[in-house]
């Protein structure tokens, strides 16, 4: 759990879960000996790459010619799939990791294999070879149930970022490096974590670029001898000063002697071939990036929360329901993106600070104890939020989608975000019962909950 929350931290969402996964099938297949050789390697690279003349496709319109061919490689070449050509064609057959379950592998639908339960034949990573091979739109929540059901949920869920454990991993020669992505900016959340520590007054921060590089220079050997902290913000925008920084990081280490001993030295940089390697390495590393799904990125929204913000408002539980439906909100309309077009028209970057924004408007127009609907639904939809969006039908969606998650009807007993009844504001008075619900929410989305049809997962 340690090496997963240390490695972890430092990728970007699209990598987290294909660590997670080789890092569960090569304890799988080096440690328990659950996974052989020749299995690992046709689900990574495909069956070995020989023709050879398959059986005639039978014909059925559902069976496509390249999803034919893979079972075909399966019968040639792992034989706990003997049999699968013909129960494929014939019978109904479906597989279940965790708690996901895919179906799909139906000939015809009157006739079952009651002979040879494939279900039970089949070791959880086989299940994931056939997932990949027939539907492998399915790949992805099965990669995650397998990774949960094999090695925990742990090894799944997104540890938010905790700048209090940051902070005790550094040190007076080891660095803290943000990797950013776009429209991140770490700067507010390290305010105030600063100010908890009542250390604000010693941040000495600056943003490099051109002729920047002596100045962050002198910054750091100032404070290097006071104890402050520095905080040099996009690094790969001075790329012809990153040797320099090298050396300074360099002289940190191999002298500390020099070093007061609460000096501390923070980055941030966005992906970049000119950033120092041996500071990467010399580094705590952690990106700085919405987290990937509604629950992760609700989960980070109540993290940054506290208890006199959430508990001590006038409005009492009406205000616990529009913060939990703005956050809502928030990672509603972040996770469209993953459908493409069918999300929105066009990609937009809505940040954390939005949320803050809306956030403090909230505050700032409910701090009476009364709620101007109009005002706030306008100020949200068509500022905060929809002053990033540029297409017409994507305003209009995201009015739409606001509706549902922030407006009166939200004050109803036993009101749903969607048909299915798993997504509402919990009837609960503190952070923790809210942050306790949140941890109960499925890991997998479904399209439903963004008002689209089940289907939309395909594209």
């Amino acid at each position: 759990r340690f090496i997963y929350s240390n490695v972890s931290r430092g990728l970007f969402e699209k990598d987290k879960l294909v660590y997670s996964f080789m890092m569960c099938g090569d304890i799988m297949r080096l440690e328990r000996n659950e996974i052989a050789d020749v299995e690992w390697n046709i689900f990574l690279r495909g069956a070995p790459g020989v023709d050879k003349e398959h059986a005639a496709k039978p014909d059925l319109s559902w069976i496509t010619p390249i999803v034919w061919k893979n079972i075909c490689d399966l019968e040639d070449n792992l034989d706990v799939f003997k049999g699968i050509q013909d129960a494929f064609s014939k019978t109904s057959i479906s597989v279940t990791i965790g708690d996901l379950t895919v179906d799909g592998f139906q000939g015809d639908k009157q006739q079952t294999d009651t002979s040879s339960d494939w279900n039970d034949r089949l070791s959880s990573f086989q299940k994931l070879i056939l997932i990949k091979a027939v539907r492998d739109e399915q790949v992805v929540p099965a990669v995650n149930e397998f990774v949960t059901a094999n090695q925990g949920k742990f090894f799944v869920e997104n540890p938010p970022v905790d700048l209090v454990v940051l902070y005790n991993d550094i040190s007076k020669s080891v660095p803290l490096v943000f990797i950013l992505s776009t429209g991140s900016d770490p700067m507010a959340a390290f305010q105030r974590f600063a100010k908890e520590r009542d250390c604000l007054e010693k941040i000495r921060a600056i943003s490099l670029g051109q002729g920047q590089g002596p100045v962050a220079e002198k910054m750091i050997s100032s404070a290097a001898k006071s104890g402050d902290w520095v905080f040099l913000q996009n690094c790969h925008l001075a790329a012809s000063w990153m040797l320099s920084l090298e050396t300074i990081v360099k002289n940190l280490v191999e002298e500390p002697a020099n070093t007061h001993d609460e000096f501390r030295l923070f980055l941030s940089s966005m992906p970049s071939l000119a950033f120092p390697v041996s500071v990467l390495q010399n580094a705590v590393k952690v990106t700085n990036e919405p987290p990937k799904g509604l629950r992760a990125n609700i989960r980070g929204a109540f993290f940054s929360l506290t208890q006199q913000f959430f508990e001590g408002h006038i409005l009492g539980i009406q205000w616990r329901k529009m913060v939990f439906g703005m956050c809502t909100f928030h990672a509603i309309i972040q996770e469209r993106k993953k459908f493409g077009p069918l999300g929105w028209n066009i990609k937009y970057e809505f940040s954390e600070s939005d949320r803050e924004c809306a956030m403090e408007n909230l505050r700032i127009y409910s701090a009476e104890g009364n709620i101007p609907w109009d005002a706030l639904e306008f100020i949200s939809g068509q500022i905060t939020y929809g002053g990033r969006v540029t297409d017409a039908w994507d305003q209009r969606c995201l009015q739409t989608v606001l509706k549902r998650f922030f407006g009166p009807c939200i004050m109803e007993p036993d009101y749903r975000y969607s048909n299915s009844g798993i997504y509402y504001c919990p009837e609960a008075d503190t952070l923790p019962e809210f942050r306790g619900y949140i941890d109960q929410l499925p890991i997998i989305d479904e399209p439903e909950i963004f008002g689209m049809h089940e289907n939309a997962n395909i594209s």
